[in-house]
């Protein structure tokens, strides 16, 4: 197949991805018929017949995908990152995610192969290897950017954690029942530890114990701080130790490794501020320094 011919071809294929695009989002955004809405009674019977195919969708393509990553891409850890970042655990709806990153990168590797084969004349092997870069490239970033969400909200956790840890040590000393104490502070602030405690407290009101919902509540963070904190309450609950005194103890380790990240942030970005310094103001000055006497002595060197 020629340039020009490979150029015309996936940009056709473009074409018809984009105008399907459009058609869908327009069915979605139009206003509903009489039709659509005297349809309600049947609506739940079409949408798992479509979640159904969806999952056999992803059944088919998660051995490919676990052959790519299987370190990180097995359902326990896809599971365990989506409960850690906020998003539902559901395995299916993250394999059809990355499946569809995966064909936009290879769209885009498509493209610009097919606009390298037409400005310099390569052959279609260009194409096919970066589309298949594009492919492998967008499905890493899609797992490290799961990744890194879930790490960055264990972080917003972990620094919510003193306040937190302070109301409930302030509600329990002043007599309130540790599920009362959760429920209060988890109304009283914003965040994503509250949200979480909101959780804790819903579990509980349907029946869950009250040491397997704080345990569920500290696997679902990667803050190892919010880990210590679960597990000494859930100790001090078993042994009967006073929770007030613990949470005290609690509040204060949570302050003191907030210190701690505090000082250490501030020492890493002191050496990153010494990098424009070194290398864009240094420089500089030496050359102002250095200018009058290297044009000095060109004037007096005949």
């Amino acid at each position: 197949m020629s340039g020009p011919s490979a150029l015309g071809a996936l940009l056709g294929v473009a074409v018809a991805a984009g105008v399907l695009l459009v058609c869908a989002r327009w069915r979605r955004l139009r206003k509903p018929r009489l039709v659509d809405r005297a349809r309600v009674i049947s609506s739940g019977v079409e949408e798992g017949v479509r979640i159904e195919s969806l999952r056999l969708l992803a059944e088919l393509v998660s051995p490919i995908l676990t052959v790519l990553s299987p370190r990180s891409s097995t359902p326990d850890s896809v599971v365990t990152r989506l409960r850690s970042a906020g998003l539902p655990g559901e395995v299916t709806r993250y394999r059809l995610s990355q499946v569809a990153w995966m064909v936009g990168g290879f769209i885009v590797g498509a493209t610009l192969g097919s606009v390298i084969l037409v400005a310099r004349s390569g052959s279609i092997v260009v194409v096919v290897a970066l589309a298949g870069l594009g492919i492998v490239a967008a499905y890493l970033l899609q797992d490290w950017s799961l990744s890194m969400r879930a790490k960055r909200r264990g972080k917003r956790m972990g620094e919510q954690l003193p306040t937190v840890a302070e109301l409930l040590a302030f509600a329990v000393a002043a007599g309130e029942p540790p599920l009362a104490a959760l429920e209060r502070v988890s109304h009283t602030l914003d965040g994503e530890l509250a949200a979480e405690l909101e959780t804790v407290v819903s579990d509980v009101r349907v029946g869950e114990s009250f040491s397997v919902a704080l345990r569920d509540l500290a696997g679902r963070t990667q803050s190892q701080a919010v880990g210590r904190f679960i597990d000494g309450i859930v100790v001090s609950l078993e042994r009967g130790s006073p929770l007030a005194e613990v949470l005290r103890s609690q509040a204060a380790d949570a302050r003191a490794a907030g210190r701690r990240q505090l000082l250490e942030s501030a020492g890493r970005r002191e050496v990153a501020m010494l990098v424009p310094v070194v290398f864009l103001i240094l420089p500089i000055v030496v050359v102002i320094a250095l200018f009058p006497g290297v044009y000095g002595i060109t004037l007096s060197i005949p």
